[in-house]
């Protein structure tokens, strides 16, 4: 902390300045509804201070003088709790005169004129010269010269409340100490001195004599002019949501947690943190300000109310801390053991809720609720997420991290974006794109704030990514180029999706492995980190097969000399200028159609070993056989059944649809490498294709999006458009693999007294026959019976009751001597049926 910078008393402050707020600040919100438990820790901390020898070292004040009036920059709501505190202090103590109150006059608002005459009859010393000690808020509101109508100003309406406190309890029903008059008041078995006064009297005598000399509670005041620091920045502080109080408080407390640290470690690295020119303290309020306040609301309208909503920035500043502890917290490493993590996860699935054991966690993921930008502030307790502190690494990184980014930033630069990924925001946004047409939504504790963007698990990760790159000293260098090479692999790492189209990466034990990965890599030179990782060490999983691309890619960019590869093949960009580099190449190949950066198909040949020498073909005929149209314009799945052989094409097709899909066609590239290859290189493409390959080719025309269910029946497979799961497929399933209904559709015509109930489901092509359904429906002597593909017939009474449940003899199967394969034999089990129903026995 600089020389110049001394610890001073409010008292002695008071006596020192005239204290103004001005009319751009907000009101008084220490004092309202909802801060009852804020109220009851700071009003705690300040009698333990008085009741103790210990000085309790407030956060920093900033201000600008004008007009022989200080108006604050940032300590408007500690200023008026401080002055309330003294001013009920001195009345107690019998020390509100007319000496005393010049002093307090010294303090008054501007924002309302109401407030203002408010402050100024609280100076009045024969206005309390009745006040018996209870009820202060009673009593203040029963004068004469207090008007019903101040009720309404929430700056009086709080200052009553931050005096008198509340009947709120906590969830053990106890009151919560949360009011100056509360937290003062006298036992109810109080001792009485001989001259009859309450020893309670004697109590704030001698606080009043702490407060007006030895000063247990002090604060740094800061003087803007001495910084160079520019106007604007008084707007920008005193801006913040009228109606928002979590981010300052929280700001409040976190400085005076470092400020306790450095005091109890004084030769220790925390004092660097307060440095009056260049610590966290004046960042928060000056150059971190400014990166918050390109995005703040300006010019927002709430189209509920019709009001704009301008210059607020603390629904956006209060997010971001609040994520990079989310982020320290989950990469954070026990001191005593740096090969296990601070946070226990769990089990290594989506479904594992471990996590949420540790309070911290769940409090800045917001697990309760719908996401983490409806946090309300409650207190530091839950920040100290490193077995009860923490620890000064959060702040040295924080620090690193926000300098170099406002130092990056400042000539308006910006983050390179995703192209298949423009919601991620680093520095949080006001959403103005929500389906209620309603920017403001409440936090937990019922607050009206404005809507932020959020993160989801991936941008977590693109978070963290983030952070590491300007998580250096000033010797490392941030450049445009360095930082998109960095972020293209980030997103292209963690871009893995599933047959469904979810995120590959959607559990905790996921998100940890990423981050493990991307942060084993050097964030500024990410080529050469990549080309020398130990491909060997990986596994086969989905998010280690991106790794293994990335790592093949990067060798293919750079060369031998540390310089990127020279590309000399046919292709051109789209302006048909020459691509200079495979770096150039690679990455217009990522962005195209559906990818992702997901392209190991256009250089993976088929013994599934990197190859670039066959890149150009294959991205040739990559984009005209995947145009970047949606499926309806592709017949990528026809193309590329021919190349695959039948019990492959069983074992692709049981476990997703087989179509265009974006999702699919995505899975077909990835994980089924050999065949893609032989499709893009269109090798074997003369070869004979089998009944079954031809059954495919004509059901993706009739059919476009179905299952193949693996052997419905010995040699038959149903192809399907429901799921996998067995059910109810009947019409709307087909037999391939064998022409068992073919062949048994024409037994049955030979058969004059049957009736075909619809002959029409048989799909025919230029070579041969599907049928369409898991049965054949006909009629004899009115009955109707099914012959189902297990080679069994069934009868049904005419309300579609199978028969053979009313134990009738009318369920008989084909056997070696007795078989259905000519009319005579089928026809004499027909009419046995119809006999046996009717009555009659053999």
């Amino acid at each position: 902390m600089s020389n110049n910078t001394k610890a001073i008393s409010f008292w002695n402050f008071l006596q020192e300045n005239t204290i103004e707020i001005p009319i751009i600040q907000r009101d008084y919100a220490q004092g309202r509804l909802g801060k009852e438990n804020l109220r009851k820790n700071f009003l705690a901390d300040l009698k333990n201070a008085l009741d103790s020898d210990e000085t309790m070292k407030l956060d920093f004040v900033y201000g600008s003088t004008e007009n022989e009036k200080l108006n604050p920059l940032d300590g408007q709501q500690r200023l008026t709790t401080l002055w309330l505190l003294h001013w009920y202090i001195a009345l107690r103590a019998r020390k509100l005169n007319e000496d005393t109150c010049i002093i307090f006059r010294n303090f008054t608002y501007e924002t309302r004129i109401s407030s203002r005459e408010f402050c100024e009859n609280l100076c009045n010393p024969e206005y309390f010269k009745n006040f018996n000690g209870n009820d202060i808020v009673g009593f203040i509101t029963k004068q004469t010269w207090f008007y019903s109508a101040w009720k309404q100003d929430p700056t009086i309406q709080s200052m009553l409340r931050m005096l008198g406190g509340t009947k709120i309890t906590d969830k053990n029903k106890e009151d919560i100490v949360d009011g100056i008059e509360e937290l003062f008041a006298c036992p109810s078995q109080c001792e009485i001195e001989g001259n009859g006064r309450c020893i309670l009297m004697r109590n704030f005598e001698s606080y009043w004599e702490k407060l007006a000399s030895n000063a247990p509670i002090v604060f740094y005041y800061l003087p803007l002019k001495d910084f160079g620091l520019s106007d604007d920045l008084y707007i920008k502080m005193n801006a913040r949501g009228k109606q928002l109080t979590s981010f300052e408080n929280f700001k409040a407390d976190l400085i005076g947690y470092i400020t306790k640290q450095a005091e109890d470690n004084p030769e220790s690295e925390w004092k660097n943190l307060l440095d009056a020119e260049n610590g966290i303290a004046i960042k928060l309020d000056t150059d971190w300000t400014d990166i918050f306040w390109k995005n703040r609301s300006i010019g927002i309208i709430d189209k509920e109310s019709k009001k704009r909503k301008s210059d607020q920035i603390d629904e956006i500043y209060f997010a971001f801390l609040n994520r990079f502890f989310w982020n320290e917290l989950f990469i954070a490493k026990k001191m005593d053991n740096i090969n296990e993590y601070v946070l226990d996860i769990g089990k290594e699935d989506e479904s594992s809720t471990q996590e949420n054991n540790n309070s911290s966690y769940k409090y800045l993921n917001n697990s309760e609720h719908s996401n983490d930008t409806t946090i309300a502030y409650e207190g530091l307790d839950v920040y100290r997420y490193d077995n009860g502190t923490i620890p000064i690494s959060f702040f040295q990184k924080i620090k690193r991290v926000l300098d170099n980014y406002f130092a990056y930033s400042k000539d308006d630069n910006c983050l390179p974006e995703c192209p298949w990924e423009k919601s991620f925001k680093f520095i949080p946004q006001y959403d103005e794109d929500n389906s209620n047409n309603n920017i403001e939504i409440e936090n937990n504790a019922k607050e009206k704030i404005l809507k932020v963007t959020t993160l989801n698990q991936i941008q977590r990760i693109v978070f963290f990514a983030v952070c590491k790159y300007f998580d250096h000293d000033d010797k490392v260098s941030d450049s445009e180029t360095s930082l998109k090479r960095w972020m293209r692999v980030v997103w292209n790492l963690v871009s893995g999706e599933d047959q469904n189209g979810r995120s590959e990466i959607r559990s905790t034990s996921a998100m940890r492995s990423a981050i493990k990965f991307i942060d084993s890599l050097d964030s500024h030179k990410v080529y050469e980190s990549l080309k020398s990782y130990d491909v060997n060490t990986l596994s086969a999983t989905s998010f280690d097969e991106r790794c293994k691309e990335e790592i093949a890619k990067a060798k293919q960019i750079l060369g031998e000399d540390g310089k990127l590869r020279l590309y000399v093949g046919i292709h051109q960009k789209e302006d048909d200028s020459n691509y200079q580099t495979w770096e150039e190449l690679i990455i217009d190949a990522e962005k195209h159609a559906f990818f992702k950066g997901a392209i190991r198909f256009l250089f993976i040949n088929g013994n599934e070993k990197p190859f670039w020498d066959d890149f150009d073909t294959k991205w040739d005929n990559a984009k005209a056989y995947i145009p970047n149209q949606k499926e309806e314009s592709r017949q990528t799945i026809q193309l590329m059944i021919p190349y695959i052989k039948d019990s492959d094409l069983k074992n692709i097709f049981s476990d997703r649809y087989l179509s265009n899909d974006d999702n699919n066609l995505k899975l077909l590239l990835l994980r089924f490498l050999r065949y893609v290859h032989d499709f893009l290189m269109n090798q074997n493409k003369e070869q004979e294709l089998s009944l079954y390959q031809k059954d495919l080719l004509f059901l993706s025309t009739e059919c476009p999006n179905f299952w193949i269910h693996k052997e419905w029946e010995e040699g038959m497979d149903v192809v399907s458009g429901y799921s996998k799961k067995a059910g109810y497929y009947q019409w709307e399933s087909y037999i391939i693999g064998n022409n068992f209904f073919i062949e048994r559709i024409e037994l049955l015509k030979n058969i004059g007294s049957i009736c075909i109930v619809d002959e029409n489901r048989i799909k025919e092509s230029k070579d041969y026959k599907i049928w369409k359904g898991l049965f054949i429906e006909f009629k004899y002597k009115g009955y109707l019976f099914r012959w189902q593909a297990s080679d069994w017939v069934d009868m049904y009474d005419e309300n579609g009751s199978n028969l053979w449940e009313k134990e009738l003899h009318s369920h008989y199967k084909g056997s070696e001597k007795e078989s259905f394969t000519d009319g005579k034999t089928l026809e004499k089990e027909l009419e046995r049926c119809c006999k046996g129903y009717d009555g009659f026995q053999d």
